[in-house]
């Protein structure tokens, strides 16, 4: 028997009775809302304890903080609250957490109601883009990847500047699709990345915000380093978009004169990508190729800048081979490259998973050497770069990696090697 009381119990029996975890009823012990006695390293419960327990729990009930909950149970602790006028002081505090919490109701109604227009209005949003396809002035620039042969356009539906449907033919037996503006190559491999892609909610969700913010530092890094060059009549390419894009608000404000290119392995991305530049500027001269082997429908020394946001760790992650060498014959002898690649520390555990995980990837990619070698194996030396950071959860999106290991971002801009 306790003199405290009748009732004695153990810090996890007590825990129990009030339907808390062990660490909350230490917390409170620490805080000085609830004085067990203790004996060597246990922590004894008497019915003062109980008391006090169940005060704090109607209280929280009540939306009192445990800083409030404390002020009310060293009250309790020095009156009891025996006398009128120390009954009176609690009704006190009680009538002003009433009166916060009429305040606090008044603003969330006032929130509720802000909310209940904002879902009216998005309900009733009607976004409109102008529907485009392949411009025109691309038509030129269309050959066999294998032959290098001119491409021929047929059955072509034509609007405007743009043909939203038809076929690109060479004698050789090549032929792309073209449906709803878009190119479809016939080399579509049939690899993990073509089930998900950055727009997909799915993905959206699984990325950390710290992760976004990693990337978002990386896309200013290139946008201003873009912004010092006029692209005027130049064509701008950016593969693998599915694990990340230059954000289109970005890139409607580059070069409007430009000629753009993206190529991705799944219609479905290449679709909302479109949607979403026709939104910022309809008037862009842009491309989107279904292409996922490099092998692009175009003239060979066409490419004048590459934009690289994680294009190229995308591929390496499904292809034993270096992206920029597969892409050399379209490059001209002034191409640059723009972008930023991740990687992780030398023998780092999300290594030896991602290569269990995609076994047929490069040996090399996510490690610090990919950067140089890639650039060697098109031709491109590094004039800039810059860490920009890293992120320890980049979350479920980037399934190889391991808890705790720092995924580093190095942003940088390439150039051809003098010939």
């Amino acid at each position: 028997m306790n003199y405290r009381g009748f009732i004695e119990m153990k810090i996890g029996e007590f825990a129990k009775k009030f339907d808390v975890t062990i660490d909350t009823v230490r917390h409170y012990i620490e805080m000085g809302l609830l004085i067990p006695t203790k004996e060597r390293s246990h922590y004894h419960f008497d019915s003062t304890c109980t008391d006090d327990m169940g005060l704090i729990v109607k209280l929280k009930q009540l939306q009192f903080t445990l800083q409030e909950i404390h002020k009310v149970i060293s009250l309790k602790r020095i009156t009891h609250f025996v006398d009128i006028q120390e009954i009176d002081y609690y009704l006190k505090v009680l009538l002003e957490k009433k009166q916060d919490l009429l305040r606090e109701k008044e603003k969330i109604n006032q929130s509720l109601h802000l909310l209940d227009k904002k879902i009216e209005s998005i309900h009733l949003m009607s976004v409109t883009t102008a529907e485009s396809g392949v411009p025109l002035l691309f038509l030129s620039l269309f050959h066999c990847p294998h032959c290098q042969e001119a491409l021929h356009t047929t059955d072509a539906f034509i609007k405007g500047q743009y043909v939203l449907k038809g076929s690109l033919r060479c004698r050789c037996g090549y032929e792309a699709v073209i449906k709803d503006g878009i190119i479809v190559t016939p080399n579509v491999s049939a690899s993990p990345q073509n089930e998900h892609y950055i727009y997909d909610q799915q993905m959206i969700e699984e990325i950390t915000p710290s992760f976004i913010s990693l990337l978002e530092k990386g896309n200013q890094w290139v946008y201003k380093r873009m912004l010092e060059n006029d692209f005027s009549n130049k064509v701008i390419l950016e593969t693998n978009v599915e694990t990340y894009v230059f954000p289109p608000k970005l890139l409607y404000s580059l070069s409007p004169n430009a000629l753009y290119v993206f190529c991705g392995n799944t219609v479905g991305m290449l679709r909302k990508l479109k949607r979403k530049i026709e939104h910022f500027n309809p008037k862009l001269n842009v491309l989107y190729i279904v292409n996922s082997q490099l092998d692009l429908p175009f003239k060979h020394e066409m490419i004048d800048v590459v934009i690289d946001v994680l294009s190229f760790n995308d591929f390496s992650l499904f292809n034993n081979s270096h992206p920029l060498e597969k892409l050399s014959p379209y490059f001209k002898r002034d191409t640059k490259i723009f972008g930023y690649n991740v990687f992780y520390d030398a023998n780092s555990r999300s290594h030896k998973k991602l290569r269990e995980l995609y076994p047929n990837g490069h040996a090399e990619n996510l490690q610090s050497c990919f950067l140089k070698n890639n650039l060697s194996s098109g031709g491109f030396t590094l004039i800039e770069s810059e860490d920009i950071g890293y992120t320890e959860n980049p979350g479920e999106y980037i399934d190889y990696h391991e808890k705790n290991e720092k995924l580093h971002c190095v942003a940088y801009a390439a150039e051809m090697k003098s010939r």
